[in-house]
């Protein structure tokens, strides 16, 4: 290989500069020819024609000296053709050139992310000068989406190596470094994180959900909208389910569980998906909170007795409904003017007359609506159209209730989060939220593999990831009272994306919506996913058009999707070409049969030729190259924050392959660690 090289550093600028060598070596052999072999005047023939015919006498001696020059030119151009011919390669056909140096992640003192080599862009062929694509910091806020086959290098080629920068990025400053959430369903993702981290020496930021950590993470309690939070699990469920031609049950189901929710929050101030189980699953439990609650905004006067005094007048007070209430420290009775004229006439015993304020009462619009909806909607509904929308609605959420680890993880008591000792979980720490974990620089990674629950990771997932969302877009306004304070970049990485994608024109918190704005807020979405037809397959109608729009940096590796190679070809856009075509026509007269031949002759003929020129657009990359990708190896189309690069080859750098090392020399290896390691 060495040899070769060197072959043809050698043999490259004698073919490159051919035609200037031919002329120099011509000149300087006809000069030494001349000097060594002059023409001889005192030739006889010579001296005789040149004094019979000078003019010819003159034109021998000229072309003499003319083939001491040209017959070398001729001899240094047949040598320089053999070399061309037989040992000269195009730079199409030369090995690839040594790649600049790597910018090293720990010492960058710009944000960005290099995705791979480039060569040469539209040919897959090395270049002897290969450059790195990067991404600079305003194109990365504008979002990345990989596509590519299951094995095609999502993972170890983009995602891994995307970690390993922005997290590296100063690494050693805890108010610049990267914080970010890492969602993925194979399970391997998050230990590939933690190993990550600790090589950047952050591994103390690394903050992971999982049934078999102490970490509880409860996704209702939030300061999401009510409505906001039970279409979101609407969606979810209709995405499981399926989404039948008739809105009704979708909308059914997000009006109970936006009223329950609201309910529990105006009651209890928390709730979890088992209460919203059992709330909803219940015949009479619902109507036993609205009386509950709607009891406390009455003005109300109590009867309080002492204990002491209840236990010496116990045989008389008894029967009449005392109650013990342990926040008052009194045995309790609603007050009534008759038993207050008995416990003052007929007894001794000292009591005191409590009056209860309304219980907050600026909440008492809300609870009308609800009793609204409830009296004059929800029970004028059939019993077995209430049973379809319940059940519907409690298929799903069965899935916290049925898992005690479910329950513990995503279901902790009201206690943990306000900060009590909780003897049913007494190693349980909740979750910090969000704007907090990203202010701070931590690192959450969601360790709930598919092959658990499948519908339960997408739930857990997706309301993750609507959460972390929200906690971005509240820094907007807070980015514009502050603009002197610095706010760290957050990354929002997400492994097989098609599990957890929502979009649509009606709902409240699409990712679209979300990508769009995630510049402002100096957020940098990676999400990679296997193909546009497995987005298609969990969104519905268009809504993968207005997602995929607002990604401006797209990977695309090799495919067996048909729509996502016809995608990425009309995305890449069109070229102007020149069509070259030949036209031949022959005619001819007195044509006859030959009567030996059998073929036809004719004694007059003509043949004519015509070429024509026609420019015409030509897919940059057609949809077969999107086939015939290899692995690590894609198509980029790259945005820089300013203007849009052109699309481009460009070849990956996996995870476990020296960084340095061509992808071209890793071609010759099996992408395979392993092997690597051997």
């Amino acid at each position: 290989m060495r040899f070769r090289a060197s072959l043809q550093n050698i043999v490259r600028p004698l073919v490159k500069y051919r035609l200037l060598l031919s002329l120099g070596l011509s000149a300087a052999c006809g000069i030494v020819l001349n000097n060594m072999f002059p023409i001889n005047s005192a030739n006889p023939f010579l001296r005789l024609i040149e004094l019979k015919r000078p003019l010819v006498f003159q034109a021998v001696a000229w072309s003499y000296d003319l083939f001491l020059y040209s017959t070398p030119f001729i001899a240094c151009s047949m040598i320089f053709s053999l070399l061309y011919v037989h040992l000269y390669r195009t730079e199409l056909g030369i090995a690839a050139g040594a790649l600049p140096p790597y910018p090293d992640p720990h010492t960058r003192t710009e944000l960005s992310l290099v995705l791979g080599e480039v060569h040469r862009q539209l040919v897959p062929k090395p270049s002897p000068a290969p450059q790195w694509l990067a991404i600079p910091e305003r194109g990365l806020y504008t979002g990345i989406a990989s596509f590519g086959s299951i094995g095609s290098g999502k993972t170890y080629g983009l995602i891994l190596p995307a970690m390993r920068q922005l997290f590296a990025y100063c690494a050693d400053d805890p108010a610049r470094r990267l914080s970010g959430i890492v969602l993925e369903v194979k399970g391997d993702l998050c230990r590939q994180l933690q190993r990550i981290l600790k090589w950047c020496g952050r591994e103390q930021d690394y903050v992971e959900v999982s049934l078999n950590g102490d970490i509880r993470y409860n996704p209702l309690n939030n300061s999401l909208d009510a409505y906001a939070q039970s279409f979101n699990v609407a969606s979810i469920i209709t995405s499981i389910w399926g989404k039948g031609k008739e809105p009704f049950w979708q909308q059914s189901y997000t009006d109970l569980m936006r009223y329950v929710i609201l309910l529990h929050r105006i009651r209890d101030g928390y709730l979890t998906m088992v209460d919203l189980f059992r709330t909803v699953i219940s015949a009479g439990k619902l109507e036993e909170m609205l009386t509950e609650v709607g009891s406390r905004f009455s003005t109300a006067s109590y009867i309080g007795v002492e204990k002491q005094t209840y236990l010496e007048h116990e045989e008389l007070l008894s029967p009449l409904g005392f109650e013990w209430n342990k926040d008052a420290g009194l045995y309790l009775i609603l007050r009534t003017e008759a038993l207050e004229d008995l416990l003052t006439h007929e007894t001794s015993a000292a009591f005191d007359v409590l009056t209860r304020r309304p219980y907050r009462p600026e909440l008492r619009d809300r609870f009308d609506s609800i009793q609204y909806w409830y009296w004059e909607h929800w029970k004028f509904f059939r019993s077995e159209v209430k049973t379809s929308i319940i059940q519907g609605i409690v298929v799903f959420l069965s899935l916290f209730e049925t898992d005690p680890d479910v329950r513990r993880v995503f279901c902790p008591p009201k206690e943990l989060y306000d900060g009590k000792p909780c003897a049913a979980d007494p190693h349980g720490r909740v979750l910090p939220p969000f704007e907090e974990l990203i202010e701070s620089g931590a690192v959450v990674g969601l360790n709930f593999p598919v092959a658990l629950n499948p519908a339960l990771a997408k739930t857990i997932g997706t309301m993750m990831k609507i959460d972390y969302q929200r906690a971005v877009q509240l820094r907007i306004p807070k980015m514009d009272a502050h603009p002197d304070k610095h706010f760290r970049p957050t990354v929002f990485i997400c492994d097989e994306y098609q599990n957890f994608p929502t979009v649509g024109g009606d709902n409240p918190t699409g990712d679209d919506r979300f990508y769009s704005m995630s510049r402002q807020p100096k957020c940098i979405p990676i999400v990679a996913t296997q193909s546009v037809s497995s987005l298609k397959e969990a969104l519905p109608n268009e809504g993968v058009m207005t997602l995929l729009q607002a990604l401006r940096n797209k990977v695309f590796l090799t495919t067996t999707d048909p729509e996502t190679a016809r995608y990425a070809s009309e995305l890449c856009g069109k070229a102007d070409r020149t069509r070259i075509s030949y036209t031949f026509a022959e005619s001819s007269t007195n044509a006859n049969v030959g009567w030996l031949s059998g073929h036809t002759t004719s004694s007059k003929g003509s043949v004519s030729a015509s070429k024509q020129y026609q420019k015409h657009k030509e897919p940059l990359f057609e949809e077969k190259v999107f086939f015939d990708l290899k692995n690590a190896q894609s198509v980029v189309v790259a945005f820089d924050g300013v203007s849009p690069l052109p699309p481009t080859y460009c070849y990956l750098k996996p995870d476990f392959l020296p960084i340095t090392m061509s992808w071209f020399d890793q071609e010759q290896i099996a992408f395979d660690p392993r092997r690597i390691q051997q």
